[in-house]
């Protein structure tokens, strides 16, 4: 029975090119093969003869073909698409076959990219670049980082298409997925990047079939299905488009790849894909959206978003016809269960019908493009000035009418009828309450449209037993309502009043107080930074503290200065609390530590106040080093070390001001640190002054301090800084020293322990404000000093690895070939910290040194090397060893009893080959296995390993 299926679908296979029909091989699949009645065997058996793969449950061997078979389809259609429309255009004469699309070109610019794409010419003239140790062939693969840390990630792959370059970039379908869940945004770019990706890896290529890695139209059914659950709505747009793909095929699609539920989840990219399927009429009936879980428009609904982004989350969320079919089940449900508390929701029906008639009334082209592009909150503060006199000015709050039609009414009641009518629809559905923090109105819903709820009832909600929304809270009560200056100094009144401090009480425990709750007030008053506003709040809690004493026990006044200090920008809010908070604080004590502040007009200021009355600052690196770390991480700002770094380098240049506490080893280590951040920003003028000032005099270690700030592309001019004057010859001594003191055999318990003393200068180049030396740490701007380190052979590799200094290692191993006897060299060449600073052409090198000076210590590295090459997939370090016969044969053929010539066992060179299978270099894969002379078997384990995983991706 299942050889003649087989035989029928293989027989209509080959008349699919009489009638060009593939439709009906898939209607003659459905019509004689019957999930219910055929076996798992005999489906095994039409997969095999397909070239499918026959592992899986039933259903997924059934499914599997069936997309098969769409694919067909879909692929017969496409060529006899692209076929119609060639037969139908006219013969153009060879001289017009290719037309400059680009006009007016300027003739410099057609030379230069001649000269550019010519690689003799390219190599000669860039050949003087001494950087090497990345390239463009060092781009490998394709992951979320390198599709967005390089602004140009989309031409550099479109370019490696067009070229064909050895599939480095695009070696799998995991590249392409990599791809899928990243780029989503809708523009021009974009588009254009996903049809130059489809037409490279479709039958409608250029390209040889052979060469290609996959086609996208060999598995329509599964892009489909990626291309929804990453909801990258662009990519399916072109996609369908691109293939010309009817809503039958994306229907059955979904239905054999797409879980109903999850149309149901609710999120804003869920709802566009759910809703441009629908459109196209792509929507099984099976997966119609009729309930909804897992709700998060929480981004939509902010009212820090655009009111562009509300209407299309409105427009999406409540469609007037998905509605209605809401409304039919509500009804069916009200009829069998006939209970009377549903009575409740036909309110809300009706509620929310009245306001979809009228929000239907409203296009979006009654507002002006800088409504839709303006956030809500800017909308509802926005002012106008109506009143102007020679001596008074008077602002005041009005309502903003849509310019287009002036019976719509004010911007504020429309914005309000879009957010009710979302928070009905949640109501209706049964999803939306108080507690569920994706579905909670947010606090300026009730700002703007709620102004009866008390300001404790606000307080409850946002900041009570579910909720510590402090910061959010405050903030948003006190900066983000355009409130006059009166209103903000009563709402402060208010707040720390409120039912004898209720705010900063620990809910359940009155007598607890709630630091969290009251510093989050505090820096949001002081943000402000306003004199008046602070000096209320200070007298404010004055009063507090007397009345209240016993119940709730603030902050002591000077703690409070001190610890919001941070925040403020304005040097009048110094020089107030210097004139009537003086012997209230200990700003201003002798020998403090509370001045952090990263504002440098602030520090300045400061500084200047503390020299007028003759008092020093103290700097604690542990607790500045906390300090910094601290505010960035809570502000969830990305650290601008360099206002670290400044400061240091400031109190560094006034030792009269600054006075330094060193904490022995916890000092040293955040000493390390900074000191790291030094190298990777350069800052030359912290590096020297740290080197050579008497108080930061230390043993430094380099190995800890450049490790730190691996990898690198961001420190080779820092390093070139301490190694500039350090002569190969010189290391050579250190090392024959070490190797008479120690003769290689001590190897110390961790790797990163240094041994080898080095000395290296520093010339101060950097110019001050200043010309005291005093200013300066007795350090004299031009004057050259020297300093000592210890460093890790290891890490004295990479350094030197780094500055492109690769022939003095090999000078170094030439005259100390000792060195790889030792356990210290191997760490610098161990595979994985190989793989994460190597480029190709340095490994090159190191290859072809180790091959030119074969021993039983270089074959081990030789072969790390290879291994590297193989998983990162340099597949050019391969083909130029193939190139060489000689090469070729002792590196690349299996060592057996009768090729002893041969360095590596069967083993060895498996394991190479499956470090390119795992890193889904393929193509570098298939031509190792083709070259190597495996056995059967194992050539056979590693054609299915390869199979197996490009179908896993």
């Amino acid at each position: 029975m299942v050889n003649n299926k087989r035989k029928e679908i293989e027989n209509q296979e080959n008349d699919n090119n009489d009638d060009n029909d593939g439709l009906l091989t898939y209607k003659k699949f459905k019509e004689d093969i019957n999930y219910d009645s055929i076996r798992s065997k005999e489906l095994q058996t039409i997969a095999k003869s397909l070239g499918l793969p026959i592992i899986g449950k039933k259903q997924e061997i059934y499914k599997r073909i069936e997309g098969y078979f769409l694919s067909k389809k879909v692929k017969s259609d496409l060529i006899n698409s692209t076929t119609n429309q060639l037969q139908q255009q006219p013969q153009q004469p060879q001289q017009q076959r290719y037309v400059l699309l680009i006009k007016d070109v300027d003739q410099l610019e057609i030379y230069f990219w001649k000269a550019f794409r010519n690689m003799i010419i390219f190599k000669n003239i860039f050949s003087n670049f001494k950087s090497k140790q990345f390239g463009y062939h060092d781009l490998i693969g394709i992951n979320e980082n390198f599709l967005k840390s390089y602004s140009n990630s989309l031409e550099i792959i479109k370019d490696n298409i067009k070229g064909n370059i050895n599939h480095q970039i695009i070696r799998s379908v995991n590249d392409i997925l990599n791809i899928i869940k990243t780029l989503k945004k809708k523009d021009n770019e974009t588009i254009s990047f996903y049809n130059t990706l489809f037409s490279a890896f479709s039958s409608t290529t250029t390209q040889s079939i052979k060469s290609l890695i996959f086609q996208f139209d060999e598995n329509i059914d599964l892009w489909i299905q990626r291309m929804i659950l990453n909801e990258n709505l662009v990519a399916l747009d072109q996609f369908i488009k691109f293939f010309k793909i009817n809503s039958d095929v994306l229907k059955k699609s979904i239905e054999m790849h797409i879980n109903p539920s999850f149309f149901n989840v609710v999120t804003y990219n869920n709802l566009k894909i759910y809703n441009y399927l629908k459109s196209i009429n792509a929507i099984p009936t099976s997966h119609i959206k009729q309930r909804f879980s897992n709700i998060d428009l929480s981004d939509s609904l902010s009212f820090d978003c655009k009111l562009k982004r509300l209407i299309k989350s409105y427009k999406l969320l409540v469609d007037p016809t998905n509605f209605k079919k809401i409304q039919e089940i509500h009804q069916q449900e009200e009829e069998e269960q006939k209970q009377q508390k549903l009575n409740s929701d036909k309110d809300y029906i009706e509620k929310l019908n009245q306001l979809i008639l009228e929000l239907s009334e409203i296009e979006s082209i009654h507002f002006t493009n800088d409504q839709l592009n303006s956030t809500i909150k800017n909308l509802l503060n926005q002012t106008t000035t109506t009143t102007t006199t020679t001596t008074t000015t008077t602002t005041t709050t009005t309502p903003i009418l849509i310019t287009n039609n002036n019976n719509s009414g004010d911007i504020k009641d429309i914005i309000k009828k879009y957010y009710k009518s979302i928070y009905l629809f949640f109501k209706i559905i049964k999803e939306g309450n108080l507690y569920n923090r994706n579905l909670m109105k947010p606090i300026h819903y009730y700002l703007y449209f709620k102004k009866e709820k008390s300001l404790i009832q606000l307080y409850e909600i946002f900041c009570g037993k579910n909720y510590t929304h402090y910061l959010i809270f405050f903030k948003s009560i006190l900066m983000d309502q355009n409130l006059e200056k009166n209103q903000i100094l009563e709402l402060v009144s208010n707040i720390l009043d409120i039912e004898n401090g209720v705010p900063f009480q620990n809910i359940g425990c009155i007598y607890n107080f709630n630091l969290r709750s009251f510093n989050s007030f505090c820096k949001v008053v002081f943000s402000i930074n306003d004199t008046e506003l602070i000096d209320h709040l200070i007298k404010t809690i004055k009063k507090l503290q007397l009345v209240y004493d016993s119940k709730t026990k603030f902050p002591s006044i000077s703690e409070i200065i001190s610890t919001n200090f941070q925040y403020i920008n304005k040097n009048e809010i110094v020089d107030f609390f210097f004139e009537n908070y003086r012997n209230e604080t200990t700003l201003f004590d002798d020998q403090n530590q509370n001045w952090y502040n990263g504002h440098v007009n602030i520090i300045d200021h400061y500084e200047k106040l503390m020299e007028s009355i003759e008092k020093r600052l103290r700097l604690n690196i542990v607790y500045y080093y906390d300090w910094f770390t601290n505010v960035n991480k809570i502000n969830e700002k990305k650290y601008n070390i360099n206002i670290l770094l400044d400061q240091l380098k400031r109190a560094i240049s006034k030792p009269l001001l600054y006075s330094f506490f060193n904490d022995s080893g916890y000092y040293y280590n955040k000493l390390l640190i900074i000191f790291g951040w030094s190298l990777e920003n350069g800052n030359e003028f912290l590096i020297n002054n740290i080197l050579s000032n008497e108080q930061f005099k230390q043993p430094f270690r380099f190995s800890e301090i450049i490790d730190s700030v691996l990898p690198p592309n961001k420190m080779s001019n820092s390093v070139k800084l301490i190694f500039n004057n350090i002569s190969k010859e010189s290391i050579e001594s250190k090392l024959y020293q070490v190797k008479v003191k120690f003769n290689f055999s001590y190897v110390h318990g961790y790797y990163y322990d240094d041994f080898i003393p080095l000395t290296s200068t520093i010339s101060t180049t950097t110019t001050t404000t200043t010309t005291n030396s005093e200013e300066v740490g007795q350090f004299i701007i031009g004057e050259t000093k020297s300093f000592d380190f210890t460093i890790s052979p290891r890490i004295l590799f990479v350094c030197l690895y780094y500055l492109d200094r690769v022939d003095d290692i090999f000078y170094l191993f030439d005259k100390i070939p000792e060195i790889f006897n030792s356990g210290y060299f191997s760490n610098f060449t161990q595979e994985s910290y190989l793989y994460n600073i190597c480029s190709s052409y340095y490994l090159g090198l190191f290859i072809n040194y180790f091959i030119e000076n074969l021993n039983d210590n270089t074959i081990n590295h030789l072969y790390t090397c290879l291994c590297v090459a193989s998983r990162k997939g340099f597949i050019q370090i391969f083909q130029d060893i193939l190139s060489s016969n000689k090469n070729s044969q002792y590196l690349l053929k299996v060592r057996t009893k009768t090729n002893q010539s041969s360095l590596f066992q069967s083993n060895l060179l498996c394991d190479m080959v499956v470090n390119s299978i795992n890193s889904s270099n393929f193509q570098l894969s298939n031509l190792l296995i083709d070259f190597i002379d495996f056995s059967p078997k194992n050539e056979k384990v590693l054609r299915s390993k390869i199979f197996k995983s490009s179908n896993n991706k």
